[in-house]
């Protein structure tokens, strides 16, 4: 557009007007591609074993079973469970037989299957004095660990099948295998920093091996290479800090897209509610439903939003808005 203009005529400005004209294009902006994400944020290393937990539910596999996935944030020691259903009943009783032999944690990520959102779950938790959080919809990146761990045991879970094997076997191999080799992370085997000492599997030990609690090395390992990965990701994603304000009019995107023909955004906009860190409530401008999203899945209607702010302030008799 800048350059059919500048072939035939000009003004003051030019430039910046035909900018904010594009910016302004509601179809332009509902067909747009994503904003760049939020730098990562990385979470702090618990102080001890089974302080914050991680849980997630696989499946259907093809016998119809699920897996239900639980990790321990400290030491990345994890336990399966295989579940023929998967309602908040079900997956409370799976909890209790852990947690009969390992005792109760302190905190449970999960996402926001109905399961993890029932009031059940959550009298459970409550009862329990078990703090739940729920992750962003539709941002499984915020349990990323418990992701991370559910690609692992479906890789194994798919060379059992081309191998023709009993895959509840092939699992509890897997575990055993897992929980007894040290993490790329930590340097440390799962079980040595969960229970305090290291698994006996079919390999020779030359001695019993005892952990120290006070492994200063180990937490300064976890702290180095979480870093590192945090600085390759941001810098191969080109994350950005965003800076979307209480206020803003934004759009959410289309998740469920029915054909190629489907928007990236939603045309209906909506009003961010609160912003933290890049975790954003939004009130439909319509029907006035509150959404929790990321603020990855959210564009801003440009041009829009501060107009509307300053005619309600020039109702109320206060100064102007700053245009920035």
């Amino acid at each position: 557009m800048k350059t059919r203009l500048r072939t035939k005529v000009w003004w003051p400005k030019c430039d910046k007007d035909a900018e904010n004209f594009c910016k302004a294009c509601k179809g332009c902006v509902l067909v747009s591609a994503p904003n760049p994400p939020n730098p990562l944020k990385r979470r702090e290393l618990p102080s001890d074993s089974w302080v914050d937990t991680a849980i997630d539910l696989m499946g259907p596999l093809p016998s119809n079973d699920y897996i239900l996935v639980i990790v321990d944030y400290y030491s990345r020691y994890k336990e399966v469970k295989i579940c023929r259903t998967i309602t908040s009943l079900e997956i409370i009783s799976q909890l209790k037989d852990v947690f009969s032999r390992l005792g109760n944690p302190v905190s449970i990520t999960a996402d926001n299957g109905r399961q993890f959102t029932s009031e059940e779950f959550k009298l459970f938790c409550l009862e329990r004095n078990i703090k739940l959080y729920n992750t962003i919809p539709y941002w499984p990146q915020q349990n990323g660990e418990v992701e991370r761990q559910n690609r692992d045991i479906l890789k194994r879970l798919k060379i059992c099948q081309v191998e023709k094997k009993n895959w509840k076997e092939a699992l509890r191999e897997y575990m055993v295998m897992y929980n007894s080799t040290p993490h790329t992370v930590t340097g440390k085997t799962p079980s040595e920093l969960f229970f305090r000492r290291q698994f006996r599997d079919k390999l020779p030990m030359l001695q019993d091996m005892t952990y120290n609690s006070e492994d200063l090395e180990m937490k300064d390992r976890d702290k180095e290479q979480k870093e590192k990965g945090k600085e390759y990701a941001d810098r191969k994603r080109r994350a950005v800090n965003g800076d979307l304000d209480i206020g803003e009019k934004v759009y959410l995107r289309n998740i469920s897209k029915s054909n190629k023909l489907s928007l990236n955004y939603e045309p209906t906009s909506h009003t961010v509610e609160s912003n933290k860190n890049g975790d954003v409530e939004v009130r439909n401008d319509t029907t006035g439903q509150v959404v929790r999203r990321n603020i990855l899945h959210l564009k801003r209607v440009e041009g829009q939003w501060k107009a509307v702010e300053t005619s309600d302030t020039d109702k109320m008799g206060s100064t102007e808005i700053d245009s920035e």
